[in-house]
């Protein structure tokens, strides 16, 4: 499946609301088809209360639903696709318009609030390599905030400490359980998706304690896109070995492995779950090579308001954002 935290723009519809895209590419309100199918399929009487209460508003919250909500979420996308097929539109047990066009969805980052996003620095040896650092003895991991995080389509607010905006294509770890101190060969069970992240950076920020250092260059609000959804990792294949790539308007800047992964999945999962770890956490991978702080010139590279960034991660998606002036 690919999930997604959306708000419908027709007249008033109000919140984030959960979904899952549809194999003609609209977006299923869960909720309204999982209540549909709950009257249809299994003749409840109180279909909204059931629906309500399986799959919450909020992405989180519903991951901490575990494998009882994720089967909802399959029995709500099953039960829409088949009356797609059969020639109907899905709707809610009050014939509401449960498949959204695109024009009506406002994608938001999947997670809006997740109790803990962990950034992984310094992990492709290419990148370390172009760089001049020191190959890492351990994860380097930093905190980010909510405040940081928009959706796909989102725009970017141009910093006004930095004139070195620079973009870092990764690829995001879904948490999907509780668990603590797990082992390598145990790592992606505790996985439930992935997504795409750009770590974009304010560079003289990042690398100056007395501007900010990194705690700040990477948390200034709107820096942080994730989605545009989270894909299960049942359709993600071989996931240590997936293609990422950064193209600023247009151009490849990076394109890469997860193959040139320092510490690989196994080593961040066990990593970071000495803290206790929950649904909905996210875990970064770490950026690859070509970004712009490695360029000889890297002035030509930086990220400047009027650019769009994609940012796209092999069976995942491309995450899209342009950068725009602060008022």
């Amino acid at each position: 499946m690919k999930l997604a935290t959306y708000r419908n723009l027709s007249p008033g519809a109000t919140g984030d609301r959960l979904g899952a895209v549809l194999k003609d590419g609209r977006m299923l309100d869960l909720r309204l088809a999982y209540a549909s199918h709950l009257a249809e399929t299994e003749g409840e009487g109180r279909p909204y209360a059931m629906a309500n209460a399986r799959i919450p508003r909020d992405m989180r919250e519903f991951l901490c639903g575990g494998e009882p909500a994720m089967a909802a979420a399959g029995a709500a996308l099953g039960h829409a696709e088949a009356i797609i097929a059969s020639g109907g539109e899905p709707a809610g047990p009050d014939g509401e318009l449960a498949a959204l066009k695109d024009r009506h969805v406002r994608l938001r980052a999947p997670i809006p609030r997740p109790g803990k996003f962990f950034h992984t620095g310094l992990n492709s040896n290419k990148h370390v390599a172009n760089t001049g650092h020191a190959v890492p003895e351990n994860v380097p991991g930093a905190p980010r905030f909510d405040s940081s995080l928009v959706g796909h389509e989102e725009p970017v607010l141009y910093p006004r400490q930095t004139k070195m905006l620079d973009y870092e294509v990764e690829v995001g770890f879904i948490i999907g359980k509780y668990c603590k101190d797990v082992k390598p060969e145990n790592a992606f069970d505790a996985i439930m998706g992935y997504t795409v992240y750009n770590d974009i950076t304010a560079r003289e920020v990042q690398r100056s304690a007395a501007l900010g250092g990194v705690f700040l260059g990477k948390n200034f609000d709107t820096t942080n896109p994730i989605g545009p959804h989270i894909v299960t990792a049942d359709e993600v294949p071989n996931p240590e070995s997936l293609r990422v790539q950064c193209r600023v308007n247009g151009v490849t800047r990076q394109d890469e492995l997860l193959t040139d992964m320092i510490f690989k999945i196994p080593e961040l999962i066990a990593f970071y779950s000495q803290m206790s770890l929950a649904p909905g956490d996210i875990i970064s991978s770490g950026t690859f090579c070509g970004v712009a702080l490695e360029q000889e010139d890297p002035e030509p590279f930086l990220l400047k308001p009027g650019d769009v960034v994609e940012c796209e991660v092999e069976h995942v998606g491309v995450l899209r954002n342009p950068i725009v002036a602060q008022d």
